[in-house]
């Protein structure tokens, strides 16, 4: 089981974003009972292995925070998470699990909320993977560990939604811990340390994106759906979702459909 502890990571000394202490009071509200626990200088050590040795000397300290979260899960357990993931409700539920976390989008496996119990095999096989780096490279963490995901744990990638592995894994779709939703149980904000939460955030745009459109691919019957909010509700107007597709890619939707019915 789970044990009901906070891993965040803060290397480098600057002053933290206030979108933090926002983070910070959501875990307080919705996780009373939890420990939150920050891992920086004082208590990891920066010199444990080449990577993270030189991943400090160069401050690039998010790769640094990229071993120093496995370790922690590893050594003791509990629940990781980026200090820009906002909790709306308690994670007690998943703490039965062995390991779970989300998808962040279809293709990523692999979120900024990631909980195991102590000694789980996949932060070893994270540490691992670091330990064996004789160099310094930008692959971030979600990049590898969704890697990781699929090619030894046989993730299907493709499909954004609830999946079973081995080892005790769950993962559950980006609904659940990484979009911006009304009711989910956290999401992420895609801050990191390079933006604030209030400027604008293409990535995060992106992931949202995609989501509503997957939707409204997905509907049934969803051509009678669209000319009723359109037409008949008087919700939005034809024109407001057209003037969102690039021109091209409308022209040559219509001149394939004509070429289809002539």
């Amino acid at each position: 089981m789970i044990p009901k502890k906070i891993h965040y990571c803060w290397f480098g000394g600057k002053p933290k974003p206030d979108s933090f202490f926002i983070c910070l009071d959501s875990w307080k509200k919705n996780l009373p009972d939890y420990e939150i626990i920050e891992w920086n200088e004082t208590n990891f050590d920066i010199n444990c292995c080449e990577y993270v040795r030189l991943a400090a000397e160069q401050k690039k300290w998010a790769f640094v925070s990229d071993y120093s979260r496995a370790l922690a899960l590893f050594e003791q357990g509990g629940i990781y998470m980026d200090i820009d993931v906002e909790v709306k409700f308690s994670l007690d539920e998943f703490l039965i699990h062995r390991a779970f976390s989300g998808f962040e989008i279809k293709g990523s496996p692999f979120t900024a909320l990631w909980g195991t119990e102590a000694g789980h095999p996949w932060p070893k096989k994270v540490l691992d993977f670091y330990n064996k780096k004789t160099d310094f490279d930008l692959t971030t963490n979600t990049v590898f560990v969704s890697d990781l995901l699929v090619k030894e744990y046989k993730i299907d990638a493709a499909r954004d939604e609830y999946q079973e592995l081995e080892d005790g894994i769950v993962i559950y779709p980006s609904t659940h811990f990484c979009l911006d939703l009304p009711k989910n149980y956290a999401s992420h904000h895609f801050v990191g340390t390079w933006h604030e939460r209030d400027t604008p955030n293409p990535f995060k745009d992106f992931v949202h994106a995609y989501f509503h459109v997957k939707n409204v691919a997905e509907i049934k019957e969803g051509k009678k759906e669209i000319h009723n909010v359109i037409n008949n509700m008087k919700m939005i107007s034809a024109d407001k979702i057209l003037d969102q597709f690039p021109l091209r890619m409308l022209v040559k939707y219509i001149i394939k459909r004509l070429r289809r019915k002539f």
